[in-house]
């Protein structure tokens, strides 16, 4: 059976279509799969999709991942393949598994939670012409009825799960409005970073916070509620896969919600089978303040950790509670305490913060920049706008209080570094550009930066102005010139223009 497999985000790394391809062709299926790399609020062009519609002619099954900020491309892509071709096709992902009834409007078919053992019984029945309307996990539309089915388990044991498909030979990449059949080259082009391997060791989040899907996913398998941990023997198998297979992999990114689920005795094991095998830089993502520990840390240096993403989101107890997000500023400041022990091997110490929440005080936000003022430099801070994702409980308070006017432009459209332009978002700008290289404002100028009356008077501003003034912005153009003179080498117009736009907007603030 020939399936195609559609990918419209941004980068090509797509660890579920990967994972996906990988499974069917444990089957024996014939799988192609196209990355239509696009920004999400562009459109795609008709002759892009035209390319598309050529390549999937003889396709028995379509297949289309995607998030919300993706559903109008998915919409365009899959308008076009109907308007030329007679093939199912099916939707995958967060967006789908949350809102299937909608998904509905467009695709035939909707995959609901993991995909891996539902698309595999999906391709098996429809090769052998049986009826497979009954699969767990998936959702159709019949005759204008929707037919929802029991939800399939999560996958538990993961080491069941093949590897990532990265074997090109039936992948092609879109470049430049053109799609282009895959080649080593092309790939090393594209690939995350242009060297580095993503992967996840675990699936799942021991949180629920309010703002995210996991938030949803949690209330979806209530009896699913932990984190489900790759065993480390097949996670070091993948990553020897990997090097042999991508020799200009040059370090790996453990994307994973919560990397520090694993106790003592697993990141030892870890830690001496990848100096042993793997010997590469790496980076952890998903770090919280209630899940760090210091040993783990310094046997995870000692194996080449040289980067860590630390979710703090807010320092305001009251914004705390609202997140759901349970632990103390203390915390926070041991933990990037113990951090800044490493600096010398730690290269890269970023921290989230979410802006733009609508039911923040003032005094909110001044509470999260006094707590940014007392953590050690260099750190660098993942600035994001609260969007109101599908059916969290958070949108599910914005819709009841009319924060949500039209879903399509504040939400599916929303770009999450789009922040307003308030003077208190422009101190978080600051604080960015002084942290990032290693320069401090400190909890004295702080206080006179925020303070009420002073800001009432305008003097406070007087002292950012002063303060922008003598920052150091070179690295901030060095860094902007670094990445737009990779992707003229790439050829890659559509991330200088993400990078420029995006650089533009911080100069804004």
């Amino acid at each position: 059976m020939k399936i195609t497999l559609i990918s419209p985000y941004e980068e090509i790394y797509a660890l579920g279509i990967r994972i996906l391809s990988s499974c069917l062709k444990k089957e024996g299926h014939n799988i192609q799969v196209i990355f239509l790399r696009n920004c999400f609020y562009d459109r795609y062009k008709d002759k892009t999709l035209n390319e598309v519609v050529e390549l999937s002619r003889g396709t028995d099954l379509i297949g289309i991942s995607l998030m919300t900020n993706l559903f109008e491309n998915a919409v365009q892509i899959t308008q076009m393949l109907k308007k030329n071709l007679s093939v199912p096709i099916l939707w995958g992902g967060i967006h789908p598994t949350i809102r299937p009834e909608e998904c509905l409007d467009y695709a035939d078919m909707v995959c609901i939670g993991e995909g891996e053992e539902t698309l595999v019984e999906l391709a098996r029945k429809m090769e052998n012409g049986a009826d497979f309307y009954n699969i767990q996990g998936m959702c159709f539309k019949e005759k204008g009825k929707v037919i929802k089915n029991k939800l399939r388990p999560l996958i538990r044991n993961l080491d069941s799960v093949p590897f990532l498909d990265y074997s090109y030979e039936n992948h092609y990449i879109l470049v430049d409005g053109h799609i282009l059949k895959a080649d080593e080259d092309l790939l090393k082009k594209y690939f995350w970073s242009h060297s580095a391997y993503p992967i996840l060791a675990t699936r799942g989040c021991p949180f629920s916070c309010t703002y995210c899907c996991n938030n949803t996913i949690n209330e979806m398998w209530p009896e699913h509620k932990f984190v489900r941990k790759r065993s480390i023997e097949n996670i070091i198998r993948e990553l020897i896969e990997a090097k042999n297979n991508l020799p200009f992999i040059e370090n790996i990114i453990f994307d994973d919600d919560a990397f520090f689920v694993y106790n003592e005795e697993e990141i030892g094991e870890f830690c001496t089978k990848y100096k042993k095998n793997i010997g590469l830089p790496f980076t952890i993502g998903g770090i919280t303040p209630t899940t760090f520990d210091r040993e783990k840390l310094l046997l995870l240096v000692d194996a080449g950790l040289i980067g860590v993403r630390i979710g703090i989101q807010t320092g305001s107890e009251r914004t705390k509670r609202m997140y759901k997000r349970y632990y103390s500023n203390e915390q926070v400041e041991e933990v990037a305490k113990k951090l800044n022990e490493f600096k010398d091997k730690i290269k890269v110490i970023g921290y989230d913060i979410i802006l733009d929440n609508p039911w923040e005080k003032d005094e909110d936000l001044v509470e999260t920049l006094m707590l940014l003022s007392k953590l050690p430099r260099p750190y660098f801070l993942n600035l994001y706008s609260l969007t109101f994702y599908p059916e969290t409980e958070l949108y599910k308070l914005a819709k009841n209080e009319g924060l949500i006017s039209d879903e399509t432009k504040d939400i599916k459209k929303k770009w999450m570094y789009d922040f307003k332009k308030s003077y208190l978002n422009k101190l978080f700008i600051l604080v960015n550009e002084y942290a990032s290289v290693g320069s401090k404002i400190s909890s004295k100028q702080m206080r006179l930066l925020t303070d009420r009356k002073l800001r009432k008077l305008k003097l406070s501003y007087l002292l950012y102005i002063v303060l922008k003034i003598k920052v150091n912005r070179i690295p901030w153009i060095k860094d902007l010139l670094r990445k737009v003179l990779n992707e003229v080498k790439r050829g890659d117009l559509s991330k200088i223009s993400f990078n420029i736009k995006r650089f533009l907007r911080y100069k804004r603030l």
